[in-house]
């Protein structure tokens, strides 16, 4: 039982990194300034919203496979697959997370008043130092709040992640996938107490949201 809560945190925790990675330059360019690539860039990222998971692992499946082209030159080039794996688990959680992390960050950058930014352009500031000075703290709250609303989603993702992780106990078990097994062979306890950890995790995260989102609030009237 406790493996899989470990292994639905470690997987949460890289998936949210590497979304937060990936998504960070993309929503920070697309909230500053309008492009002909934003409206196909922001459908494709968006997709796994409208998508069941369980496509978004089909898609997964077809392209990581031994026997397709990107799994496939993967395995004879690396002698590893993902199929099967964590690394699987969090390749599928992180791209179902990616909206909700670019959604996040871009609301988090179009929130910040532009006299702030114009005031440090007339200083002679760097664009790195406009967004490490002026950017980040002035939207940090909404960043946060953004982070742990895709964590909590990927404490929770099954479909894709069980499409190309499978469920291989003390392997590539989650919480998710757990409790749906458990409650096949009949194991509710054992389920009911993966539905509690999950539950716990998912009700502090939004009350963290909640005092960042009050405080955020409060800022905003101050100004």
């Amino acid at each position: 039982m406790f493996t899989s809560v470990w292994h639905s945190v470690l997987v949460a925790l890289v998936s949210t990194f590497l979304a937060l990675i990936v998504m960070l330059p993309v929503s920070y360019y697309f909230a500053n300034r309008k492009s002909r690539l934003q409206l196909p860039v922001e459908t494709l990222i968006l997709l796994p919203l409208v998508l069941p998971p369980t496509v978004v692992g089909l898609i997964l499946l077809n392209i990581f496979g031994k026997n397709d082209w990107l799994g496939g030159f993967i395995w004879q080039t690396f002698d590893f697959s993902f199929i099967f794996t964590l690394a699987g688990a969090v390749i599928a959680t992180t791209i179902i997370i990616l909206p909700i992390m670019y959604q996040g960050l871009k609301a988090a950058f179009l929130s910040i008043d532009h006299d702030l930014v114009s005031a440090a352009e007339t200083l002679s500031a760097s664009s790195s130092q406009i967004f490490l000075h002026v950017i980040i703290p002035n939207c940090w709250q909404p960043i946060l709040a953004g982070l742990l609303l895709s964590f909590c989603r990927a404490m929770g993702e099954f479909g894709a992640t069980l499409m190309v992780a499978g469920y291989i106990e003390g392997k590539t078990d989650t919480i998710a996938s757990s409790i749906y097994f458990m409650v096949q062979q009949g194991e509710m306890k054992t389920a009911i107490y993966l539905g509690i950890i999950n539950v716990v995790i998912g009700v502090f995260a939004l009350l963290i949201i909640h005092l960042l989102t009050v405080r955020q609030n409060q800022l905003l009237r101050r100004k």
